[in-house]
């Protein structure tokens, strides 16, 4: 979505005469090596420079602060308010030209409720706190899935393999818009990332004063913090394994 829209915004930008500025905000949280080679390597392919910001704690350093795990309830969305939102607000506070802009957001409405609760126009004004308020444009607000993919094919853009494995950029790992299914496709592409966020659980799990554990979205249902859910998936014995211990050969294309 992030890649169509700053191609047209780009687009935009180049016929129009206007400046252009490619943002991306590193959220600090364990992620994908293969996140950040698309990243410069989309910032090469549309030959623009690449300005990274980045949140005053890390994402770990965060953890220590709040002993529990990020979720999508309000008073508990830690994760979003020091990692992007208030990011955003510091780089608009120390660029007020950044103010008069016209930020371009890639929002779907089609990507969840909330989005098509919050979000109903395609050019609107997002106001951060006070006398912080900045002109948006969404121009694939009304764009299905199917048609981003059109674009992608139909301009040539770069793909992003982490997209093909997990369905999402994988930017951003928190955890708390993640679904079981999708953390344990994050563990059979990625188990070093998921290795990573198993220590952040731990300092979430040691500065807890409740005795009760705190339990990841992904895992809230089965009551297992990430730590126990990592050393339970690495128990788990591979088809090479098993087909090895029933018929003491390895495995091959033919005995498949």
């Amino acid at each position: 979505d992030s890649a169509v829209a700053c191609k047209l915004a780009h687009d935009v930008a180049q016929i129009r005469g206007y400046g252009f500025k490619l943002i991306h905000i590193d959220t600090t949280t364990p992620r994908p090596k293969d996140v950040d080679e698309y990243l410069y390597r989309y910032a090469r392919w549309l030959d623009v420079e690449l300005i990274i910001l980045k949140p005053r704690y890390t994402f770990k350093e965060l953890a220590s602060r709040y002993p529990y795990w990020p979720s999508l309830g309000q008073r508990h969305r830690w994760c979003y308010y020091h990692l992007k939102r208030d990011v955003i607000i510091n780089f608009l506070r120390e660029n007020r030209d950044a103010i008069k802009a016209l930020h371009v957001f890639a929002v779907r409405r089609d990507e969840s409720v909330f989005r098509e609760k919050e979000y109903d126009k395609v050019f609107t004004y997002k106001c951060y706190m006070e006398r912080l308020c900045i002109n948006v444009w969404l121009p694939l607000l009304y764009v299905d899935e199917i048609m981003v993919g059109t674009l992608i094919k139909k301009w040539d853009i770069p793909e992003s393999p982490v997209w093909h494995k997990l369905g999402y950029s994988g930017e951003c790992q928190c955890l708390a818009g993640t679904s079981y299914r999708t953390l344990v496709k994050l563990y059979i592409y990625y188990p070093e990332v998921v290795r990573e966020l198993a220590e952040i659980d731990d300092v979430i799990q040691s500065n807890r004063r409740s005795k009760e554990p705190s339990y990841p979205v992904p895992l809230y249902g089965k009551k297992m913090t990430l730590r126990q859910w990592l050393k339970y998936m690495e128990r788990q014995p591979r088809l090479t394994e098993w087909i090895e211990h029933y018929t003491g050969k390895s495995c091959s294309s033919c005995m498949l």
